[in-house]
């Protein structure tokens, strides 16, 4: 069988295509930091310390998020999703969240559903999508820190939120899985 240079073009695209579109999602749960965290501590939400309100805005450490991207791997976009509230208490104390600097969701007001509750209970739900920029300068160390600014009396409740990372091979390394694969097509073949 005789390859030709056609073949080889599109056996080479072939192999480009599927590299590039071969993602990895990564779900990430922090790691909650014991010392905000009410007594006895949940290790599966985020219970903070009750607040008078005298003081505010108070900063508190959540937690950290850490994670490995592959070698020869990038993040090409990245979401964190989570509640306010969790399994014992529908509602949180006025606050917004940060991950490593970036504001990525707020209850910021008495009357909202985050602080007032809602009508049948159910939890207040937050998503965020970070922005390329953010994804370069932030996700290269393989760890973010969760915080927040509490801004009024009563405790920061969160449930247990959840990052999700999808990664693709670097462009050197597509083309090296490519230029491997077009070298076996065209190495001549023995009778």
């Amino acid at each position: 069988m005789t390859t030709t240079p056609l073949r080889l073009f599109l056996l080479a695209c072939l192999a480009l295509g599927s590299a590039s579109v071969a993602q990895a999602a990564i779900i990430v749960i922090p790691t909650f930091d014991p010392s905000n965290q009410a007594a006895p501590p949940d290790t599966t939400d985020y219970e903070g310390n009750f607040f008078d309100g005298t003081s505010a805005p108070y900063d508190l450490t959540i937690g950290a998020f850490g994670f490995t991207i592959p070698k020869g791997y990038r993040v090409t976009a990245a979401t964190i999703s989570g509640t306010f509230g969790d399994v014992n208490f529908s509602t949180t104390a006025l606050a917004d969240l940060f991950v490593d600097g970036i504001d990525v969701a707020g209850c910021d007001s008495f009357s909202a559903a985050c602080a007032a509750g809602t009508v049948n209970g159910s939890l207040v739900s937050w998503s965020y999508t970070f922005t390329g920029p953010q994804i370069a300068a932030d996700f290269a160390g393989g760890s973010l820190n969760f915080t927040a600014v509490q801004n009024s009396f009563g405790a920061v409740i969160v449930g247990t939120p959840t990052l999700t990372i999808q990664d693709v091979p670097e462009p050197s390394s597509i083309f090296t899985v490519a230029g491997g694969l077009l070298a076996f097509v065209v190495w001549p073949r023995r009778k």
